[in-house]
């Protein structure tokens, strides 16, 4: 009679995979079911991430402190500061200025707008060209803008609102005539395509080296 401690050895149990202790087999991960060797880290929603940042591919990180905004707002300030200076210069010069001295500061205008407009534009709206778009169009105002304004206020200051008001009621456009006649046309012209081909040229300048330096 066999006692208790005495048990016979069992049979090895057939594991069910083959091989005792084995785990099961796990199935090879199939495409698109998690990341795969050879793909790059998923970011956010499954998006590829660039360089060690969670931006999808064609979405590059803005440069922090970009505001269209602020960019528009500083260049119509600086080109309307610009443009008054300009009109109380004419009206300070009239008397002594001859039509070359006319053309001449309406050029340097021109080109003051370009630099000061464009580099606000620039440093503010970085390579936003919507942005130097817009201050390129308010540049040309200025340079307009600095020309009429400027012999508006020679007219009050020659005859007073007297002549200002015979002015605007039988000649509306007398200051745009004295801006394109005085100045010969072509430099009319020329003055406004500096100031915006200008200002488009030192915006993309200004606002390419900004985003190089984040």
């Amino acid at each position: 009679m066999s006692q208790p401690w005495q048990q016979q050895p069992q049979p090895p149990q057939h594991h069910p995979y083959g091989q005792p202790g084995h785990h099961p087999p796990v199935p090879p991960q199939q495409p698109g079911y998690g990341p795969q060797p050879g793909y790059p880290p998923q970011g956010p929603y499954g998006q590829p991430m660039q360089g060690g940042y969670g931006y999808p591919p064609g979405f590059p990180p803005q440069p922090s402190g970009t505001k269209p905004a602020k960019a528009f707002f500083l260049a119509l300030l600086v080109s309307a500061g610009l443009s008054l200076v300009h009109a109380v210069v004419l009206l300070l010069s009239y008397e002594d200025l001859s039509v070359t001295g006319l053309q001449i500061a309406y050029v340097v205008l021109a080109l003051a707008l370009a630099v000061g407009v464009g580099t606000v534009a620039g440093r503010a709206g970085g390579s936003n060209t919507g942005v130097h778009v817009a201050a390129a169009f308010l540049a040309a105002l200025g340079a307009y803008f600095g020309v009429t304004n400027g012999y508006v206020f020679t007219l009050l200051d020659a005859g007073g609102t007297d002549l200002l008001e015979a002015m605007l009621e039988h000649e509306p456009t007398a200051p745009s005539q004295f801006w394109w006649e005085r100045l010969e046309e072509g430099v009319a012209l020329l003055g406004v395509a500096v100031a915006a081909l200008g200002t488009l040229a030192v915006a993309r300048i200004v606002g390419k080296r900004r985003v190089a330096s984040f």
